[in-house]
């Protein structure tokens, strides 16, 4: 099944997607998402074009995550520039964010046309890349007061290991997503960013790492993996 969960608010659709009913084989079987990890380019357009029908389009434009705090505004299909946050104002027009542990957020103007989708890995949760993103659909004319947040599944806090180093970066940069001395909760911290920008969250539950339906690079052990992600779209009105 190529969706692991959704959520529909108002005209938008946001699709978890699975790692299962797509085209691909061997090691990124079979819904992979991400042109960059080795897969037949072919079966990535076709899994791309199958995620754009979850959300009711044909017209996807990919993200083309930098580990950065780069927001881009966009018009149009295709893999995208660079960079973390993806904003339109463009009906039918899904915006797709790969991850395999990272955090995804899609973003909803529920009084405007803005749509977004956000990738935060530990340093994108460092940049703050969630905020850059709701100030990009604020200076395109949302309020936060109308901007909900819908959180994908990313790897959960138990599973996720990092140096004591990191852990304290964290602590003095964004102590909500420490969880011990060696595990991060980005999930969390995301979520507090946004609750920040007075913006509150609707988390779809599953850890990466724990769940074979989704695609986790940790689990892979080094192996080559997939990508799935979180997929967004506002659609014509009926």
């Amino acid at each position: 099944m190529n969706e692991f969960d959704h959520r529909v608010i108002g005209d938008v659709r946001i699709v978890a997607l699975s790692r299962h009913g797509g085209a691909s084989r061997g090691y990124f079987e079979s819904l992979n998402v991400a042109s960059y990890v080795g897969d037949d380019p072919q079966d990535v357009a076709r899994n791309i074009e199958s995620a754009g029908k979850l959300v009711g389009v044909s017209d996807v434009a990919v993200m083309n995550a930098a580990h950065s705090a780069i927001v881009h505004v966009i018009d149009g299909p295709g893999l995208c520039q660079d960079g973390d946050a993806l904003i339109t104002t463009q009906r039918n027009l899904g915006l797709l964010a790969l991850s395999a542990d990272c955090v995804t957020v899609a973003l909803v103007d529920t009084a405007g046309p803005a749509i977004a989708v956000v990738h935060a890995g530990w340093r994108g949760v460092l940049s703050h890349v969630v905020v850059a993103a709701v100030n990009g659909m604020v200076e395109g004319g949302a309020q936060t007061s109308n901007i909900k947040a819908v959180v994908g599944p990313s790897i959960c806090a138990n599973c996720y290991e990092v140096s004591a180093e990191l852990v304290n970066q964290f602590r003095f940069e964004c102590e909500q997503a420490v969880h011990d001395d060696r595990h991060l909760n980005l999930a969390n911290g995301v979520i507090a960013q946004l609750s920040e920008c007075e913006i509150s969250s609707e988390v779809m539950t599953g850890c990466t790492f724990e769940n074979d339906d989704l695609f986790s690079y940790r689990r892979a052990g080094g192996l080559p993996t997939g990508r799935g992600g979180l997929i967004v779209a506002r659609t014509e009105s009926s």
